[in-house]
């Protein structure tokens, strides 16, 4: 439950959000003028993963990681999913191409934001462009560009995962590119995005918790040439990885 003086103190914290927000874009426009065509992508996801860094400290958000960094390299990253926050937290440390919710795109603002910075966005009840997504994945992962996929589809509080669907991982072994486990939890299961409206859930998570830390692990890059071994050995590897996140989160 959260009172009124959190309720406030939240707004205050959203207005200040999307003040950062349109200054950020307003800034990348201009820098992207002077940028030359190749290089404007990664120009973009860089100003991304800035933004995303100045949300975290606005909000009071630490991050925990554990595990190094992958190699540098090309990767289809994918991860269990248990808030709408997660992304922020993943994209103030990695340099990828998040697949995003078609309505993403409609949000005030975010969705200018997301537009410009090229996240794919996936209308996930039309299978067309489900199928559509499996092409644009795999020509991302052929020319260089890494992918964060949740491939539960939404936020869950299993005890691990729910079913993973297996195109992402179709494009990774049509394209060569090896697959990176990750990891997400939060300090107990409140924080988990099930059953409240966004702004409740919101409201929750940033209204000055004693406890804002969210833990990422990082697995070894993964790589095999059949589909479902790869994928069960991914989702092995995250389980892995949620239960030492768990044990390091009291």
């Amino acid at each position: 439950m959260t009172n009124v003086r959190d309720q406030i103190l939240v707004i205050i914290k959203l207005l200040f959000f999307f003040v950062l927000l349109v200054i950020s874009i307003a800034a990348l426009y201009l820098r992207l003028f002077f940028t030359s065509p190749q290089s404007r992508q990664l120009v973009k996801f860089k100003a991304r993963k800035n933004f995303c860094r100045r949300t975290n400290s606005l909000f009071g958000i630490r991050v925990i990681l554990d595990g190094p960094l992958p190699p540098p390299d090309t990767y289809l990253y994918i991860s269990n999913h248990r808030s709408f926050y997660d992304p922020i937290v993943f994209l103030s440390q990695f340099i990828a191409n998040p697949v995003s919710k078609a309505e993403v795109s409609r949000y005030p603002i975010i969705g200018w934001g997301a537009r410009l910075t090229e996240v794919l966005m996936l209308d996930r009840h039309n299978r067309k462009e489900r199928g559509l997504m499996k092409i644009k994945i795999f020509e991302n992962l052929r020319d260089g560009t890494s992918i964060l996929l949740y491939p539960e589809g939404t936020t869950t509080d299993r005890e691990w995962t729910g079913t993973f669907k297996r195109g992402a991982f179709e494009s990774a072994v049509r394209a060569g590119r090896k697959v990176v486990p990750i990891a997400m939890e939060y300090p107990d299961e409140s924080f988990y995005w099930i059953d409240q409206p966004l702004f409740a859930q919101f409201v929750y998570q940033v209204s000055g918790r004693n406890d804002n830390r969210v833990f990422i692990a990082v697995g070894e890059p993964i790589w095999n040439s059949d589909v479902d071994t790869l994928l069960n050995a991914v989702q092995h590897s995250i389980h892995q990885k949620i239960e030492i996140l768990r044990s390091r989160r009291s």
